[in-house]
């Protein structure tokens, strides 16, 4: 059945407007930012058709040993993945700031534990290891927050990206006529 270019322009947004069309698309990127060791919260997106579009999304790393191994080389970061080993933890969480919804429209909340907390400390000997570690943590932790920033802002782009391509392929002509005809659209005159 053939549907013409006028009743596909007439449609156009059919796909776009009766439903949540990104439900898919955000589920499946929540269940990739999962894999990488980032629980994604929320999200929030603007486009397709201005400079200021963009998506990004709140949520924090679940699991820092996976968020390492799956973005950093294994040599980086050795004292923060020292600090996981002894059974501290790493905090990245990032939130919405703002009226618009691009990777740069977000807040990071970055720290961690200390060595002093974590590790058993019952000479002052080993106090002052301890507090030899926390001083090489904290001036890790600078370059990791960079990092770290940047990884989030690269997946919200990501984001970005897989919310545009859906958008232009369930407005495409083809996804449009599916449409047209799976929701009997067809005006009297078409199809014959």
């Amino acid at each position: 059945m053939k549907v013409s270019a006028e009743l596909i322009d007439k449609y156009r947004n059919f796909n776009v407007e009766h439903v949540e069309w990104w439900d898919s698309t955000y589920e499946c990127f929540s269940n990739d930012m999962q894999d990488v060791g980032i629980d994604v919260e929320r999200m929030f997106f603007s486009g397709f058709w201005s400079q200021g579009d963009g998506a990004c999304f709140e949520g924090r790393v679940n699991d820092i040993k996976l968020f390492l191994d799956r973005n950093f080389a294994p040599s980086d970061y050795p004292m923060i993945r020292k600090l996981v080993e002894a059974g501290g933890d790493v905090y990245v969480q990032c939130g919405h700031t703002g009226h618009y919804y691009h990777e740069n429209s977000t807040a990071f909340s970055i720290g961690s534990d200390s060595f002093a907390n974590c590790l058993e400390t019952p000479t002052e000997t080993h106090q002052q290891v301890a507090n030899a570690l926390d001083i090489a943590l904290g001036m890790e932790l600078m370059d990791f927050e960079e990092d770290a920033i940047e990884i989030f802002r690269n997946f919200m782009r990501k984001l970005y990206r897989e919310l545009e391509q859906e958008y232009d392929y369930l407005t495409s002509d083809e996804a449009v006529a599916e449409s047209i005809i799976a929701n009997d659209l067809m005006e009297p005159d078409e199809g014959e």
